[in-house]
């Protein structure tokens, strides 16, 4: 996912650390709401994987030599792998010389999920992503199209659960330091 239309809250890792000694209960809500957008935006995003190829000249069948062209091959189109591959990660990830905490982020993993998403966002020339573009759309034609889709949504239920969150942890320190 591109880090310019990446959802910014700021806080988390250090809440969710707090809330691990103070208030494991609240950690959990804001866990439990994290989760749920992120698995119906991954629910979303793998309604968009269609069974037939997009383009009439994608395999469905995997490469008889997969190692050829540089050593990668063209993956086959198979909707189930491609569903399969779009999962939710909450792992760190190194953004601008910085390690930057994910509460959540939806990844897609297998190598024709990866093309069809993001064919022709940083390079508009050739036939295939002309093609492409103009039979479905441009680039963000899975993951991204669902957080574009649900963005408003998926940052005020965050963003409500974060501040939650923080208001309890809050009122958990200041009972801790009144006794």
């Amino acid at each position: 996912m591109s880090d310019d239309r990446a959802i910014v809250l700021i806080g988390v890792k250090e809440t969710q650390n707090a809330l691990k000694q103070f208030d494991k209960d609240a950690l959990k809500e804001f866990n439990k709401v994290v989760n749920s957008e992120l698995n119906s935006a991954k629910k979303e995003a793998q309604g968009f994987v269609k069974s037939e190829p997009p383009l009439s000249g994608w395999n469905t069948q995997p490469a008889r030599r997969p190692r050829t062209r540089g050593g990668a091959g063209w993956p086959a189109w198979d909707q189930s792998v491609i569903k399969s591959g779009i999962s939710v990660t909450k792992a760190e990830r190194k953004v601008r010389a910085d390690y930057t905490t994910n509460a959540g982020a939806l990844k897609n993993r297998s190598a024709a999920g990866v093309i069809y998403e993001l064919s022709g966002r940083d390079n508009k020339i050739g036939n295939f992503i002309k093609n492409l573009e103009g039979k479905v759309g441009s680039a963000s034609r899975l993951v991204w199209r669902s957080v574009d889709k649900n963005r408003p949504r998926i940052e005020k239920n965050v963003a409500q659960a974060l501040e939650e969150a923080k208001a309890k942890l809050q009122r958990n320190l200041n009972m801790r330091r009144a006794s």
